[in-house]
């Protein structure tokens, strides 16, 4: 009976490791997944246009120049 009772308690250990593992492994897939998400969601800002920033090493999206000219450039235009 012993013997019986040994090879019960392998299989239990043995479903339960299963099981975990495939836990562990559906877990690792939806960080995947979100991580994957939270890229694509942060590249659709570089997509905007953007122009080279007077007197600064970076640069701005056009949409704001556009919105909020310098006064030098309304002064000219005007």
């Amino acid at each position: 009976m012993n013997s019986n009772e040994r090879k019960d308690n392998k299989d239990e250990n043995s479903t339960f490791y299963d099981s975990a593992t495939n836990v562990i492994g559906g877990v690792r897939i939806i960080v995947a997944l979100a991580g994957l998400l939270l890229l694509s969601l942060g590249s659709d800002s570089d997509s905007e246009e953007k122009m080279k920033a007077a007197g600064q090493d970076g640069y701005i999206p056009l949409k704001y120049f556009k919105d909020h000219p310098p006064k030098r450039v309304l002064q000219e235009s005007a």
